[in-house]
């Protein structure tokens, strides 16, 4: 169970974001859960940790190296990028 923190708010990351079998498409559902909390709560510090958190936790084997271990960590690095200049 994962949790965004805004200020002293506690949300929970809602299931469907990593339900699925490619990162790709958890990617995609945080950007759009993301981009929903912003309207809402405006921006706040370590916005969207929650959610790359959980997805890495779901997809990226850490002893694992093999080409499709490394394509996965280059989407979670853009997306990464992309939380962090989102504004």
């Amino acid at each position: 169970m994962g949790y965004e923190i805004i200020g002293k708010r506690k949300i929970k990351i809602p299931e469907y974001i990593t339900s699925s079998k490619k990162i790709e498409t958890a990617i995609a559902r945080g950007e759009k859960w993301l981009i929903k909390l912003k309207k809402k709560y405006g921006i706040y510090e370590n916005f969207g940790e929650g959610i790359a958190r959980k997805i890495n936790e779901k997809f990226i084997n850490s002893s694992s190296y093999s080409d499709k271990m490394n394509e996965r960590r280059k989407a979670l690095d853009s997306f990464n990028n992309w939380r962090y200049k989102y504004n």
